[in-house]
């Protein structure tokens, strides 16, 4: 199972593949800041400590709204959409 750990309460939390930072976070115990839950506001941003290589890759719409927010998608990702795809991530909630 993939571990995520959210910084910087540093909590972790092992989750099944496929599921996305939101739901991982959540399941750490962190409050995670979500707006639309689809992919469209941003709030949800959060930068990629390590593991980008273990997250599907970035959607157009995630991109955008990425770009929107002036935030570089080799650091950032939504939590919101983004999915799990390898064994670890850490993140740290950039709001």
């Amino acid at each position: 199972m993939p571990k995520v750990t959210i910084l910087p309460q540093n909590l972790s939390a092992e989750v099944d593949a496929g599921e996305t930072l939101l739901e991982a976070g959540e399941k750490a115990g962190v409050e995670m800041e979500a707006g639309c839950f689809n992919c469209a506001c941003g709030t949800c941003a959060a930068e990629i400590v390590s593991g980008m290589e273990n997250l599907a890759p970035p959607s157009p719409e995630e991109l955008d709204v990425l770009d929107q927010w002036n935030k570089d998608p080799e650091k950032f990702r939504l939590t919101c959409c983004v999915r799990i795809t390898g064994p670890s991530v850490t993140m740290r909630q950039a709001h």
